[in-house]
């Protein structure tokens, strides 16, 4: 049954003659597709033949078995074959080069990468992007921030041109706001008032940073991801030749985009390396905590953790539960939550200035999602986005806790398998 994959076969017709830096230009060909990363090629040599350099000259006529052929056969996906084929120009010059759709039986061949190869950005992101004029107010900007659950909310001046971006730490950097804006929903309004307070009379102008990064429609996803990681943010905006603000791509739409990819079909070709698995990837040190301990000290713990979230284990290491800021806000009342508000709003992390006497347990939500560490990445992906989360748990099967699978990790194997 041929398969429903685009597989393409290329053939180069050289001489066992022609030569490439002092080397049969045949090896020389075949090293650098080697290099290149294509899946496989042969060189096939003939028992005679000629081309169009061996016409017939009065008095003088060349035998056909004088300079014996050969081809190069290279089968691959297609998007490979585009990708390498330039690749060879300087090598092979004028040489004819045929390439072809073919139909597989079988085959093994090494995989394209999590992306399709022609997918962009302007093909992944939100459009349009919501965003703030820069003389908006700054109440009116984190509105939106919170609406559409951004990390950072593209800036545009009067004519739609990207001039600024406002981030979760442009907020905490400029005016001090150092409670994430999607955790201000969770406040009373008298608590939301307070935090907010000082915010007033500020423009987004003032607040935003006025060289923003972006990327541009034809990003290629991998590329995108590439800025988000070196740039430290979850978004990031989208402009048009001109410089206009198109759209928004965050690391879930890429996310999201591999894992569409990556759904399996019914296919007579399969892949040469077995696919990374989360126990290669996940974290094995995270923030974790027994059950019993002090109140105070998982507070303390959760201000310092890196993703706001500690896990809980009984004293075998059997996961039990989770411990997020959100939660936290939602079990305390009263003194105890006024003294995690005023911490998360310190400029440096303290402890949390409660006396009591409670152990952590009453905060601890149970039975959170797991994840087993020979699951394929991608799989570990799709979970992910259905959970809404970003990051997940990792057990044996005992359920003992090994590790963390987070959104970071995941972003940085599919770089590394991205072609």
């Amino acid at each position: 049954m041929p398969s429903p994959e685009h597989i393409q076969r290329v053939r180069m017709y050289l001489s066992r003659d022609d030569k490439w830096e002092g080397q049969p230009r045949y090896l020389a060909v075949m090293d650098r597709l080697r290099n290149a990363g294509a899946t496989g090629a042969t060189a096939l040599q003939g028992l005679a033949g000629f081309g169009p350099g061996q016409r017939i000259h009065a008095g003088l006529v060349d035998r056909v078995d004088q300079r014996q052929p050969v081809v190069i056969e290279w089968l691959d996906r297609a998007d490979r074959v585009a990708r390498l084929l330039p690749l060879l120009d300087d090598l092979l010059g004028q040489t004819l080069i045929t390439v072809e759709d073919v139909p597989v039986y079988r085959a093994i061949l090494r995989e394209s990468g999590p992306f399709a190869a022609d997918r962009t950005v302007g093909d992944t992101m939100r459009t349009p992007a919501p965003a703030a004029p820069a003389d908006a107010s700054l109440g009116d900007a984190l509105a939106l921030l919170i609406e559409h659950m951004l990390s950072a909310l593209p800036v545009v001046g009067s004519n739609g041109t990207l001039v600024g971006l406002l981030s979760e730490q442009d907020l905490a950097w400029r005016v001090g706001l150092r409670l994430p804006p999607a955790l201000l929903r969770l406040l009373t309004p008298t608590e939301r008032d307070a935090i907010l307070a000082p915010l007033i009379g500020y423009a987004v102008r003032e607040v935003m940073s006025a060289e923003p990064r972006s990327v541009s429609l034809s990003t290629s996803l991998p590329h995108a991801l590439i800025t988000m990681v070196e740039w430290g943010y979850a978004h990031v905006p989208v402009i048009d030749r001109g410089g206009l603000l198109a759209g928004i791509i965050g690391q879930e739409d890429v996310l999201r985009a591999a894992v569409e990819q990556s759904a399996p079909a019914e296919s007579a070709v399969s892949p040469a390396e077995p696919p990374a698995t989360v126990g290669l990837v996940m974290q094995t040190i995270t923030p974790q905590l027994a059950l019993g301990r002090p109140l105070a000290l998982a507070l303390d713990q959760l201000l310092s953790a890196p993703s706001r979230r500690i896990l809980i284990t009984d004293n075998a290491g059997h996961l039990r539960g989770t411990i997020t800021i959100a939660g936290a806000l939602a079990a305390l009342a009263g003194e105890e939550r006024a003294a995690l508000l005023a911490a998360i709003q310190r400029p440096q992390p303290g402890p949390v200035m409660i006396d009591s006497g409670r152990t952590l347990d009453a905060l601890v939500t149970p039975d959170p999602p797991t994840l087993t560490p020979d699951i394929p990445i991608t799989h570990a992906a799709r979970q992910l986005l259905e959970l809404g989360t970003d990051s997940m748990p990792v057990v044996d099967g005992e359920g003992r806790l090994l590790g963390i699978i987070a959104r970071g990790g995941l972003i940085r194997a599919l770089l590394q398998q991205s072609e």
